[in-house]
């Protein structure tokens, strides 16, 4: 599996607009953060999360030819780029057979894109001249909504030899979804755990990933800042949920300007051995780090 990190910045974006701050002045790379997401290249070509900047990262990391979009939840930095899929939109036919149901103007036709019911909701509401049928002009994406509460374990989405199951997740009051992604294309099955925008991991969804991935790859999760916040976890939190899924490789995304990259690198050292089963996973040639934009990661 490939994957390239589009962003890894929160809801701000780092730099922040007008802020002269050491980090949002910083010249290191890292310190550039788009609006949190994900693509997947290989074996199938995955989007995760359309934010304000998507068509930027697209071109930035060649996003070519996407075969479906997960879509986490519906605030702005994560949904706000949808529009930009429109080149991908009208180059794809989706059979009227694959999971879930559409509205009749797309069915049949479009990007799949799958979320969580209350996510489609606004969706449809937000974007709703997506859907408004009109007679000429008006370009606009043609997409294939499906809810993903139909998908689990024993039901995987698949693409290309990728299978795909939501991992349900909270974000202050909202239902957000989380995503395992495995490839199995090669001799052993390859997972990664994208659990970005929670401040709760419910107990079913500790249990769906190690059922599901007892030997997880990779875990990118959310970790905002040191401090804690009402819809996300703090790094300690992020560091504790880690702690407690145990995959080989971590990543901490959808941080702020409170922190450089290397003082996220130092946190984690210091406070590293406070989770035991993270510090065996270091010391075994694992890791746990942040992660910044362009980075690329094949398991």
């Amino acid at each position: 599996m490939k994957v390239i990190f589009l962003g890894t910045g929160t809801s701000h974006g780092v730099p922040v607009i007008g802020c002269k701050c050491p980090v949002c002045t910083s010249t290191d790379k890292r310190d550039k953060r788009h609006r949190t997401s994900l693509y997947v290249s290989e074996p199938a070509s995955i989007i995760i999360d359309t934010g304000p900047e998507f068509r930027i990262q697209a071109l930035r990391s060649n996003v070519t030819s996407p075969d479906a979009v997960l879509i986490t939840h519906s605030h702005a930095d994560h949904l706000n780029g949808l529009d930009d899929l429109r080149i991908f939109s009208h180059t794809k036919s989706v059979p009227k057979t694959e999971g879930g149901k559409s509205d009749a103007e797309t069915e049949g036709e479009g990007l799949t894109i799958y979320a969580n019911e209350n996510t489609i909701r606004d969706i449809k509401n937000r974007f709703d001249y997506i859907f408004t049928p009109v007679k000429e002009g008006g370009g606009k994406p043609k997409l294939h909504l499906v809810d993903c509460a139909e998908f689990g374990i024993g039901n995987p989405i698949k693409i290309k030899g990728m299978e795909i199951i939501p991992v349900p997740l909270i974000h202050g009051s909202l239902n957000d979804s989380g995503w395992l992604l495995s490839d199995l294309t090669g001799s052993t099955k390859r997972t990664l755990a994208y659990l970005t925008d929670c401040s709760l991991i419910p107990e079913d969804s500790f249990k769906l990933i190690k059922d599901a991935a007892p030997n997880l790859d990779h875990l990118v999760i959310d970790g905002l800042r040191p401090e804690p916040h009402s819809t996300h976890f703090s790094f300690r939190e992020a560091l504790s949920a880690a702690d407690r899924i145990g995959a080989r490789h971590t990543w901490l995304v959808h941080m702020t300007h409170n922190c450089s990259h290397v003082e996220i690198c130092n946190y984690i050292e210091e406070n590293l051995h406070d989770f035991p089963n993270l510090q065996e996973i270091v010391k075994n040639g694992g890791s746990v780090q942040p992660a910044f934009d362009e980075l690329k990661v094949e398991s």
